[in-house]
């Protein structure tokens, strides 16, 4: 009894009075306790802000305005709407999908500030962060907002960011770039350590390697919070923060922050790299760059490009974790070395070209069969394409099927071709012609980067 009377005692005298060590009070930025987290990012990071950056409360209706107006600055709501048909045929949302409300639901419930690139402000969100009764008795005996500093801290790394090596950042992940994801994730990596070594004062190497561990399970708590929200849409959304801290503690770990910079300066080009940071920092692996071509003629017919982007390894994954067991869909990514996706529109309909390249002709093998299975799935009731239709290459692997829904995926060596859709009266013309004009090239856009020696810099 006298344990809890004090458990009571305690907690009256922590959520008593008017909470001055809060970071938003009465609808407004409380400065002191703001610019001590200021401080401690600078002391902790390494990095001094070069100007200014004025941080701003908002309500969580203001904060989805502010989210809506800047989604809307890359895509309207039309390219979206389509954005959501091409994503739906590939097999990454479900049929009916509105990827435009699902992106603003998610952010909107998860968000509790961010730093906004284009005013260069940062902005908090009031009464977001709601901590748990332990947490705010601890936050009121030390007079400090444990989680309104992680997000303040956290977002303000962005600004950093952003002053000293320039920030490719929008909140928006549909129909990005597999490169632009990859670097999204040393964003965020960078600034969920640095926000706890704020909060903490110091981040060792292995509470860095414990954090990314904890963050492992992100993922299934996400998907118990937000089972409405596509598995695509929300899978983006974490591997920019649970892949991407992994990421940045191999640097972190091995030259603390000057590492993290060095990624920063040159960061990751796909999401391969990302996922086995081997192949960064121990045998760089640069992906093939490929430019899918012999599209013209449907062009000229009135079909349109509406996509063009590198689906890349982590969303071939996910891709197939909708339709295959986790470990096959992992298998089926893993060895991938390029690829370019070419979505096309022509009223309704909508065709997809992507050529794929893997390490070897086994990882081929393993990706083609594996894809079969998806478009098989996706696909039920079709009819295999007469045999005439067959590829005039001997070495190539082809299936197809023809009816409402026609495709065709064929193997050539190491590259893997699919067309989807009503392209052509006869699919085979149209595959020819891409493999006949794609073209790819192995580019290395940066030396690797020597970790010990930046951490002895």
């Amino acid at each position: 009894m006298k344990r809890a009377a004090a458990l009571a005692l305690l907690s009256t005298l922590a959520l008593s009075g008017c909470a001055s060590y809060r970071l938003i009070h009465d609808g407004q930025i409380n400065a002191k306790p703001a610019e001590r987290v200021k401080a401690k990012l600078v002391a902790a990071r390494g990095l001094t802000f070069r100007q200014p950056v004025p941080v701003e409360a908002v309500t969580v209706a203001e904060a989805r305005t502010m989210l809506e107006r800047e989604l809307h600055a890359q895509y309207n709501s039309q390219e979206l709407a389509t954005l959501s048909r091409i994503y739906a045929m590939l097999g990454l949302v479900p049929a009916g999908t509105d990827l435009e409300h699902a992106y603003l639901d998610l952010y909107s419930a998860q968000i509790a500030g961010f730093y906004d690139p284009i005013e260069r402000r940062m902005v908090l969100v009031e009464d977001v962060v709601t901590p748990d009764i332990t947490t705010r008795i601890l936050e009121g005996v030390m007079r400090r907002d444990f989680a309104g500093e992680l997000v303040l801290a956290h977002e303000l790394t962005h600004a950093l960011q952003d002053q000293y090596y320039g920030l490719d950042f929008g909140r928006n992940n549909l129909g990005e770039d597999d490169a632009q994801l990859a670097r999204h994730a040393v964003y965020e990596g960078d600034a969920t350590l640095a926000g706890f070594a704020a909060v903490l004062g110091n981040l060792k190497p292995g509470t860095a390697v414990s954090l990314a561990h904890k963050l492992e399970s992100v993922s299934a708590t996400m998907a118990r919070a937000y089972p409405d929200i596509p598995a695509a849409v929300r899978e983006t959304v974490v591997f920019q923060y649970v892949a991407g801290v992994n990421f940045i503690t191999w640097a972190y770990q091995r030259a603390g922050w000057e590492g993290v910079n060095a990624l920063l300066a040159h960061p990751p080009s796909s999401t391969e790299q990302v996922l086995h940071p081997d192949k960064y920092f121990t045998h760089a692996e640069y992906p093939l760059s490929v430019h899918v071509a012999g599209l013209s003629p449907y062009v000229q017919e009135g079909w349109q490009v509406a996509e063009n982007a590198t689906v890349g390894e982590f969303m071939i994954r996910v891709l197939g974790e909708q339709f295959l067991p986790e470990a096959r869909a992992r298998s089926v990514a893993a060895g991938w070395d390029g690829d370019r996706l070419v979505a096309l529109t022509h009223g309704d309909d909508i065709a997809l070209a992507w050529m794929t390249a893997w390490d070897n002709e086994k990882e081929a093998a393993e990706f083609f069969e594996g894809y079969a299975a998806i478009l098989a799935a996706k696909h039920p009731g079709g009819a295999p394409a007469p045999a005439a239709a067959s590829a005039p290459d001997s070495d190539a692997v082809v299936i197809a099927s023809t009816g409402a829904a026609p495709y065709r995926l064929e193997r050539r060596g190491a590259m893997v071709l699919s067309v989807e859709g009503p392209l052509d009266a006869d699919l085979s013309r149209a595959t020819e012609r891409v493999w006949k004009h794609t073209t790819s090239q192995r580019t290395t856009p940066w030396v690797p980067i020597d970790l010990a020696r930046t951490g002895s810099e």
